[in-house]
């Protein structure tokens, strides 16, 4: 992305990481189950260089090495830990005042996750977001897969055209949904990726939503 937010009419925005600031829970909700099994935590530094998609990477990289069913059950344990507090979270510093400073221009938003669609459309009520967003796309399951083939279904569902859409996101994952639709994407660097995982890759980062507003 290298064009003004004011040429798009169309944001489609990652939830967790990008709008909710959830990094820490996470964090946090993985270190339970490590200690639950005995190993080391994870800080929240390197947590943030060692995330990545598919999720099970990041278990393979603290140690778990899960096959697709273990890594599964440790899913189920994590998301229960995570659901426990995620009312303690709250959205990133400048989310809404950016959102509704570009929906009073005449922009639309839609939000493309990985977080399981119900919960995401429980997580939305519960702040009172519904009204903002023109479309919700979560996943079919708690395993966080890949957004790459809901993303293409995603735009079409939207009827914008890809050089009219702007994707925001805090991970590598989501520049490959972008891709996969053919649009423009900005990655914020204040989510579950570092920085340094973000940039080299093409898409224009940046470090929060404070410069955007």
């Amino acid at each position: 992305m290298r064009r003004p937010l004011a040429d798009y009419r169309h944001i489609v925005w990652d939830w967790n990481g990008t709008l909710l600031d959830d990094t820490w829970l996470c964090c946090e909700s993985l270190n339970l189950l490590l200690a639950e099994d005995g190993r080391e935590p994870v800080d929240p530094e390197h947590y943030r260089q060692i995330f990545e998609f598919p999720v099970i990477k990041v278990y393979q990289a603290i140690g778990f090495a899960p096959n697709e069913e273990a890594f599964r059950a440790l899913s189920v344990r994590f998301m229960r830990a995570y659901e426990l507090r995620k009312a303690e979270c709250a959205l990133h510093s400048g989310a809404i005042e950016l959102i509704d400073a570009l929906k009073a221009s005449g922009k639309t938003h839609s939000i493309l996750s990985a977080y399981e669609h119900d919960l995401l459309e429980s997580t939305l009520s519960g702040l009172g977001l519904h009204g903002r967003f023109i479309k919700l796309c979560g996943g079919e399951d708690i395993h966080a897969g890949s957004k790459e083939d809901r993303a293409k279904v995603h735009l079409h569902d939207l009827g914008v055209k890809p050089d009219d859409t702007l994707y925001v996101g805090d991970t590598t994952h989501d520049l490959e949904a972008a891709r996969a639709m053919g649009v423009d994407c900005l990655l914020v660097a204040h989510g579950h990726q570092h920085r340094s995982k973000l940039e080299g890759h093409g898409a224009r980062v940046v470090d929060n939503f404070e410069g955007l507003v």
